[in-house]
């Protein structure tokens, strides 16, 4: 442009070329509010517009050419230098003519995706001698981007846009961490410690007021979190029980109060120490059913995957034992994301053991167990996982559960986060059947 030679990898390069552009604009805006009688100035404005505009395409026909013949970023080499890392939030600025500048303007931000067959390929390619160089679609969530709609991010997300469009990107300082492929026990990232006094904290009145928000918000509670609500309210807030909202969950058809309800009005009970003898052998029958039924789901999930009986488990393995044992007296069936969902998703026992006894690797056992990938958190953090993924999926999963659906991810669009990629299966009803991790880290 006015015989300046410009390279497409040119630090500034469409700065010129952005203020003729505006040159034109002002000389054409003052060129249509001029009087016809004012001749002079219109043929100068006009000749000067032209000249302008010929300057200008032959720069953009220039930069067209160049691009055509290379290009700065193959998509190689976006994921060995941001890609790879984890939530690395980056800023990209396309080359102005480019299809993808057209599309979502000349600037975006956000995090680049992948599928697992993207990134297991991509693994490969960086660790060749050879690394290749590919003009290929690049995928990036720019969900915080305030400039572009819905349909855009939308667009960015499933399709993408050619790397070879990228004129510069933008990147903080920032430690750069990687977790694919990381062995070992790993932590959440961005976890805050909160240290908590429990002192005067009584847990029994915070799930009411929980639970009462919850109903006055329109809020759909599960079973048991219904039980649970009704037993501490007959003890603890009576007055909340003449509402026949509470009614109806608090009696059975036949007017007996439900049992799981009696359950926690006496678990209430006996937390205010202020349960009589009675009262406890009721209790400890309770206690008794609900260890036979546990116990009974734990001897199918052991005898499905192991052959074993619960007794010969004992032996071979007792600190999984032990800890199947507090688990069948502590383990509550609970929502694990319930705002604004079509209805609440949840985990029950049955799942709990379905995930905790195949992919903890703490738990880790023999039989068909042996080839099933391990989480790679400790026990307590796991539960924590499986919530970050519903809250990561939440739209789509709401999506099917409103259509009476069940949500499946698997395979190459399975769910990314923190180095692993995840399947999670959750049934119509909203309990969680399935969560795993896809593959264990290269040792």
């Amino acid at each position: 442009m006015f015989g300046i030679t410009s390279k497409i990898n040119d630090s500034s390069l469409y700065m010129l070329n952005d203020m003729v552009e505006n040159q034109v604009l002002n000389a054409t805006k003052e060129l249509s509010e001029l009087p016809l009688e004012n001749e002079d100035r219109r043929n100068f404005l006009t000749a000067q517009i032209k000249y302008l505009k010929f300057e200008l395409e032959k720069f953009k026909t220039d930069i067209e050419k160049q691009l055509s013949e290379k290009f700065q970023f193959s998509v190689e080499e976006i994921y060995a230098m941001y890609g790879q890392y984890d939530d690395k939030y980056i800023s990209i600025e396309f080359h102005k003519f480019s299809e993808s500048a057209n599309k979502f303007g000349r600037d975006i931000a956000g995090v680049i995706i992948y599928h697992k067959k993207e990134r297991e390929e991509l693994e490969k390619a960086i660790s060749e001698d050879i690394v290749p160089r590919t003009n290929g679609m690049v995928k990036i969530d720019c969900s915080n981007h305030e400039k572009l709609n819905d349909a855009q991010k939308t667009d960015l997300i499933k399709n993408g846009f050619k790397s070879g469009d990228i004129y510069e990107i933008l990147a903080s300082d920032l430690p750069s961490i990687k977790s694919y492929n990381q062995s070992g026990i790993k932590e959440i990232p961005n976890t805050i410690t909160v240290n908590f006094d429990p002192t005067d904290f009584d847990p029994n009145r915070a799930y009411i007021w929980l639970y009462s928000q919850r109903i006055k918000k329109g809020e759909i509670l599960i079973d048991e979190e219904w039980a649970k609500f009704c037993g501490l309210s007959l003890y603890l807030e009576p007055s909340l029980t003449r509402f026949d909202l509470i009614q109806q969950h608090v009696f059975n058809e036949d007017g007996q109060k439900k049992p799981l309800v009696r359950f926690y009005e006496l678990e209430a009970k006996l937390h205010a120490t202020d349960i009589s003898r009675e009262e406890i052998l009721e209790f400890n029958d309770f206690l008794k059913a609900r260890r036979s039924d546990r116990t009974e789901a734990i001897k199918n999930e052991i005898k499905r995957s192991t052959n074993k009986k619960l007794e010969q488990f004992e032996k071979d393995y007792p600190k999984i034992y032990e800890e199947l044992q507090k688990s069948i007296i502590q383990f509550e069936a609970e929502s694990l994301e319930y705002h604004e969902m079509s209805i609440p998703i949840y985990w029950e026992y049955e799942g709990y053991l379905h995930i905790y006894l195949r992919h903890c690797d703490e738990l880790e056992i023999e039989g068909h167990f042996e080839n099933k990938t391990k989480f790679q958190y400790n026990q307590k953090d796991i539960k924590r996982i499986l919530k970050i993924a519903i809250e990561k999926l939440k739209p789509q999963i709401n999506e099917k559960l409103i259509n009476g659906q069940e949500f499946r991810l698997y395979g190459d669009k399975s769910l990314y986060f923190n180095g692993n990629h995840y399947s999670l299966h959750i049934l119509s009803n909203g309990r969680v059947a399935a969560f795993h991790p896809m593959e264990n880290p290269t040792e």
